[in-house]
């Protein structure tokens, strides 16, 4: 009998999927969000777990973990396009857990929430050895407008939000012991991409999304696993964030490896048809952020990086839960 260590955190809800009963629900497990039928619109649910030991260092303040476990379970929503309309929190404490921690954690989760437009509206407090915090967030978006993971074809081309690296700059910080508050930012406090998705999703012209949590590599391994599709990557072509670029010339540290394999930087990484790229590009663009054409959907279901005449595979390099995949 294999244990989780064997299997990995996406083999893993594969066995749970095959075991549990499958009801009329328009999206369930696979993608970022489940989905069910709501009159003209889905109504969008998603949960997402943090723990002591995997997702708070030490340098965490009690509001970041708070602004934390509400970012992460808004980004969910974000990569279908849909408009959050409230949050339960779960909070496993310890019983020293002092009052003014509390409060500090549920201020930064009230500042999340309230930032993109929703609410904390429930949950459930519990004792607990360690600090374990679940959170789950609901959404609404039309039916037409749903950005799944499952739609990519060979010849859409490949795009990202914003930057990446800016977890990977963040952590390298922590690790070292640079107190830079902005470079920590990015590994400590990160932003969903809702207005992002929202608008992208009102073009009807995204054939596949998800967000970009456990490392761009890991992601196209899942849309490569849904969609039977191949990917080609250029990397020189992948954005960078300004806070990663000040890592350059750091020994032992590459900045794509860590861009394409850090995960934690919450953008969105969509499909699309080349030829309505720029018009993509530009709506993206009123929300103030950007979207970089990075590769394109091949036939073959092999996924490789370009740099300049080299062609390699890209590894799987991406986090997983249980098994030692984790780039850093």
């Amino acid at each position: 009998m294999k244990n989780l260590s064997d299997l990995g955190e996406r083999r893993a809800i594969k066995l749970i999927s095959n075991i549990l009963s499958k009801d009329k629900v328009a999206v369930g497990i696979g993608d970022d969000c489940a989905a069910f039928d709501f009159r003209e619109n889905y109504l969008l649910v998603t949960t997402d777990m943090i723990s002591e030991k995997t997702h708070i260092p030490k340098i965490m303040s009690p509001w970041q973990i708070g602004w934390f476990i509400v970012a992460i379970n808004l980004s969910d929503i974000a990569a279908k396009g849909g408009k959050p309309i409230g949050l339960v929190l779960s909070l496993g404490l310890p019983k020293n857990t002092s009052e003014q921690f509390l409060i500090d954690l549920m201020k930064g989760a009230d500042k999340c929430a309230t930032k993109y437009n929703t609410t904390i509206v429930g949950g459930d407090t519990k004792e607990n050895d360690k600090i374990t915090l679940c959170g789950t967030a609901l959404g609404l978006v039309k039916k037409d407008e749903f950005m799944s993971r499952k739609g990519a074809k060979p010849g859409d081309i490949v795009a990202i939000t914003g930057t990446l690296g800016k977890a990977a700059a963040g952590y390298y910080a922590f690790k070292h012991g640079i107190k830079n508050k902005e470079t920590l930012k990015g590994f400590l406090e990160p932003n969903p991409r809702i207005k992002e998705g929202i608008v992208l999703a009102k073009t009807k012209l995204v054939t596949s999304s998800m967000d970009i949590s456990d490392g761009l590599s890991s992601s196209l391994y899942q849309l490569q696993d849904l969609n039977k599709v191949g990917f080609e990557i250029d990397e020189e072509k992948i954005p960078l964030s300004p806070t990663l670029l000040k890592l350059k010339g750091k020994q032992d540290f590459d900045l794509y490896s860590n861009a394409i394999h850090f995960g934690g930087d919450y953008e969105l990484l969509v499909t699309m048809p080349k030829n309505t790229f720029k018009e993509a590009q530009k709506t993206i663009e009123s929300t103030g952020n950007s979207l970089t054409m990075i590769g394109r959907v091949t036939k073959g279901k092999k996924i490789v990086i370009k740099n300049k005449d080299k062609i390699q595979t890209l590894e799987n390099r991406g986090y997983e839960h249980f098994i030692k995949r984790a780039f850093y």
